[in-house]
């Protein structure tokens, strides 16, 4: 791979993690600016109309991520990648009636505001779906194997339907509207399989037969993505196994390797539904804005990997030692950011040295 070196190394120990093995040590990514670099990424541009370029038009999208890779230093399992960036949940904008806006990301308005007046329907030529499958053949056929091109934030079903419907109203209709809302996850399901087969279709010989998410900083071999319901933190454990586990039974088993976004504390109450899932592989702990550190919840990342499940967190630099201390390196893959190359290759040489069963 062109900005990435020993990657022949970091795929074996890819291999591995999703197996729930190691090779030599625990997995991590590590990005920073390459030494000697002056990279200021570029600002998103203030009209609608070059918002609207910045977030879809490929060309000025691969301009400005070759420019970042060209001054990035990847290290670890860190890999270059283009992430097909529509919103999250972002499927939500495959059905009619959908309004959504580009900003610093893609905000969505609920188009189905009446159940009898707004059907919800595919639309397989709404523009985020076309243009959804125009990107994943533009980046790979432009990519050469100089980088990864990553699955799309189509991810959570429940999630998409939040945006199609309304947070509010969503959460009043899982009380009063049971046969709506399961009829709605089941469509959104199909949109949600249909799009991820065509673009695991385009880029995985790109991917060395594997899947990446960007903002995750993962590559997996085989069909992989990440499962997610967000708006779990608003619900109990008994709607989350009415609602949401069949979507992530069925998503589970499209799956290779699959990763569920547990997004801050609140969705603990739902980890042991999420454990008793016989083909989830990895889960990662993000540590929401506000909410204390990882390093609070050891017992938690322990029960985890005691479960045989791998455990992604984003962490400081400062929390390396002590997680990696208290955890088994063997289900382990730590994702950071720094701000120079030195400091990129001291934090290889301390998990090297960490590194234990």
């Amino acid at each position: 791979m062109y900005y990435k070196d020993n990657w022949d190394n970091s795929k074996k120990r890819l291999e591995a993690f999703w197996k729930g093995e190691i090779v030599d040590r625990c997995c991590f990514s590590v990005v920073s600016h390459r030494k000697g670099s002056r990279f200021i990424p570029e600002a998103i541009p203030q009209s609608p109309e070059d918002k609207l370029r910045y977030w879809t038009d490929g060309e000025w999208i691969l301009k400005r991520h070759l420019d970042y890779f060209e001054n990035s230093y990847f290290g670890g399992e860190a890999t270059p990648q283009i992430f097909i960036n529509l919103g999250a949940g972002g499927h939500a904008g495959f059905f009619k009636n959908m309004k959504y806006q580009f900003e610093e990301t893609v905000w969505f308005f609920p188009g189905v505001n009446d159940w009898d007046k707004d059907e919800l329907e595919f639309d397989p030529e709404s523009f985020l779906y076309k243009k959804t499958i125009e990107l994943a053949k533009y980046y790979t056929a432009e990519s050469k194997g100089r980088y990864f091109v990553s699955m799309p934030d189509t991810s959570g079903n429940a999630d998409a339907l939040a945006h199609l419907r309304g947070s509010e109203n969503l959460l009043v209709d899982l009380v009063t509207d049971e046969e709506r809302v399961q009829e709605a996850l089941g469509k959104i399901q199909e949109v949600w399989l249909d799009i991820n087969q065509q673009v695991y279709d385009i880029v995985k010989e790109n991917n060395e037969g594997g899947s990446a998410i960007t903002w995750l900083d993962t590559w997996a071999p085989g069909r992989h993505a990440q499962m997610q319901c967000d708006l779990s933190v608003m619900i109990s454990p008994y709607m989350f196994e009415k609602f949401i586990m069949p979507e992530l039974r069925a998503q589970s088993e499209w799956m290779d390797n699959c990763l569920y976004h547990l997004d801050g504390m609140e969705q603990v109450r739902h980890l042991d539904m999420l454990l008793s899932l016989e083909r989830l592989k990895v889960i990662q702990w993000t540590c929401v804005v506000g909410q204390p550190s990882p390093l609070e919840f050891i017992p938690i990342l322990k029960k985890i990997q005691a479960a045989g499940k791998g455990v992604l967190i984003r962490v400081n630099p400062d929390e390396v030692e002590p997680l990696m201390e208290q955890l088994s390196s063997k289900g382990l893959y730590l994702v950071l950011r720094v701000s120079s190359e030195d400091e990129a290759k001291e934090i290889e040489k301390k998990i090297i040295k960490l590194t234990h069963e």
